[in-house]
């Protein structure tokens, strides 16, 4: 009765310390990852330019929607998703998903829900619809955020 005891603890030890070395292997591959992620971040200063203009421009559409002026945000928005500014920002993105599709599963539906909504917003303003341009400016906004949360960027950009 006493050695079944014993063999049965020396079994539960050995399979703690076999879970820790499994936890310790998979703490050091998240580590890892996370600082190879951070260098590719770090190292996409042109991208993060591109998108740290399009949280300026967001701004800039935000405080004109909210005081009406959709004249304004029009200004800033342009008159279609063929704008040079929109393609910078969609090659930004592009670029980076490249980059970071080694440390995500596949974060590009987020890319594709931001960019309808954009054009969302950008139809809606050139139509002078003011609720249909507030609702669409919610969800680009919402889906730039969650889509900088999910890559890491978050932190790189300022003024989300």
């Amino acid at each position: 009765m006493e050695q079944t005891r014993t063999v049965s603890w020396v079994y539960d030890q050995l399979s703690c310390v076999w879970s820790r070395g499994e936890l310790l292997e998979k703490v050091k591959q998240d580590r890892k990852k996370r600082i190879e992620r951070r260098a590719v971040l770090n190292s996409a200063v042109n991208e993060k330019g591109y998108l740290q203009d399009l949280v300026y421009k967001l701004s800039k559409v935000g405080q004109a929607i909210e005081n009406n002026d959709l004249e304004a945000a029009c200004l800033v928005l342009g008159k279609g998703i063929d704008t040079g500014w929109v393609k910078t920002v969609n090659l930004a993105f592009t670029k980076l998903f490249f980059f970071l599709l080694f440390f995500f599963n596949s974060q590009w539906w987020k890319v594709e829900t931001f960019n309808s909504s954009l054009a969302s917003l950008i139809t809606s303003v050139n139509k002078n619809d003011r609720e249909s341009s507030k609702l669409a400016f919610v969800s680009s906004a919402s889906a730039f955020e969650k889509w900088t949360s999910l890559t890491g960027l978050l932190g790189h950009l300022k003024g989300i």
